[in-house]
């Protein structure tokens, strides 16, 4: 009876056609418009143009401040709503080219790619970088699975530009790179490329150069210092200031080390911010630090680190550079101490980074799975699975390591699984129709 209905649900002519599309497009675009805007207290940093900022976004919104002064905000959300539509098309072509989906499975997961700007953070109506991000990660990973699926080079070279934009609106994303890398050292072995197509593997193994030196040359524009983002390393190091213990003061020998560190600490003692605070009071310590992060990194570790080093005479940039480096003299020392702890924790944001251990458990295997399928038949359908889960696995360790794994770092990758349903029971569907 239910196949019998879902048969007849596929012959109307309204999922047939193009109109249902584009009216699924208008419905969303006016529930964002609906429940939009949302400024949140990152949405103000990006306005103020602050220092350690990733370039793309900022200067994005400084063109709509520009061009349209305090009424910026509905002209950004119908570009930023755009910018998505154009990507969820384009994806959605690539998959509908490869493996021939029917347009209500089209329609399915039209909706499913396009639901972030209508629940959680509402992406297309919000002033934060993952208005432009996540369309990027979508266009990004289209053009890399074509690539994957078709053997061909060419797509994986244009994916080159969107990756750039994409690492310099998040950083996080510069993971994507070695991905990319093995993606095209797969297509040229599986094709007997010449030397000559191995050119978007130059590029690729070039790209973290050109994204580095736009970081500096925005730097040098903006705040008149050719350097990097300095808040790489208190970053890093956030976790084992967390998992630290007054006494493990004894493995600094520099005076400064030990200076900075009996401060940060002494703070998060006093506030009941160390794992071992958070044990005493028989809470989760993985919850109170991704809840916590920011009163740690950025109110600590980061503030009191200037304050520090404004003690020593040095201006603001000065203060960051000389915070990032003494950091990163820190984090090596801290890692090689509290290794195996830092690695059990690590394990643990890292489930909470895709929900829970069993969702975790099964991307895992997918990504096993679909890598012998690709290993032994080569078909479209696993190497959609494998990108996707390694693309995904590759963004969430990263984040898992270095910062808390809140859905707003992790969410990109959470249609994959739909998607992956979807078309398992596309080609599924097919089989029992020929063999019918």
């Amino acid at each position: 009876m239910k196949i019998v209905v879902l048969s007849k649900i596929k012959n109307l002519t309204f999922f047939n056609t193009k109109k249902s599309e584009l009216i699924l497009y208008v419905i969303i675009g006016v529930c964002a418009a609906l429940k939009g805007p949302f400024l949140h207290r990152d949405s103000y940093a990006f306005l103020e143009m602050p220092l350690n900022r990733s370039p793309l976004y900022v200067l994005f919104l400084k063109l709509f401040t520009t061009l349209f002064g305090d009424n910026y905000i509905w002209p950004l959300i119908c570009v930023q709503f755009l910018a998505l539509v154009f990507a969820v098309h384009y994806l959605l072509k690539t998959i509908a080219k490869q493996f021939h989906i029917h347009p209500v499975e089209a329609l399915v997961l039209q909706f499913i790619l396009l639901s972030p700007s209508i629940y959680f953070n509402y992406t297309s109506g919000a002033v934060l970088s993952e208005a432009l991000s996540y369309p990027l990660v979508l266009l990004v990973f289209a053009l890399a699975f074509n690539a994957f699926a078709s053997l061909n080079l060419r797509p994986l070279l244009k994916s080159v530009i969107p990756l750039y934009f994409l690492i310099l609106t998040r950083g996080q994303f510069i993971v994507f790179i070695p991905v990319f890398i093995a993606l095209g050292i797969y297509i040229s072995h599986q094709k007997r490329s010449a030397t000559k197509k191995w050119l978007p593997l130059l590029v690729l193994v070039l790209l973290p150069i050109f994204t580095n030196y736009s970081e500096r040359l925005y730097n040098k524009v903006m705040f008149g210092n050719f350097e990097n983002n300095t808040m790489n390393y208190v970053h890093l190091i956030t976790t084992d200031f967390y998992l630290s213990k007054a006494s493990t003061v004894e493995i600094f020998d520099d005076p400064d080390e030990i200076k900075y560190f009996n401060i940060v600490h002494a703070s998060l003692e006093k506030a009941g911010l160390t794992s071992q605070n958070v044990k005493n009071r028989n809470e989760s310590a993985i919850d109170v630090f991704n809840k916590e992060f920011s009163e740690i990194c950025n109110q600590r570790i980061h503030e009191l680190g200037l304050i520090y080093f404004q003690e020593k005479g040095l201006n603001y940039f000065e203060q960051n550079r000389a915070l990032n480096e003494l950091c990163k003299g820190m984090f090596f020392k801290l890692i090689k101490f509290n290794f195996s702890e830092r690695i059990r924790f690590f394990a643990k944001n890292l489930k909470v980074s895709y929900g829970s251990a069993k969702q975790l458990l099964l991307f895992i295997l997918l990504m096993v799975y679909a890598l012998i399928m690709v290993y032994k038949t080569k078909t479209a359908i696993f190497k959609f699975i494998l990108l996707g889960a390694v693309l995904m696995l590759a963004n969430n360790v990263l984040i898992a390591f270095i910062i808390h794994a809140i859905k707003r770092y992790t969410f990109y990758f959470d249609w994959i699984l739909f998607a992956t349903v979807i078309v398992v029971f596309n080609e599924l569907s097919k089989k029992i129709r020929h063999e019918n």
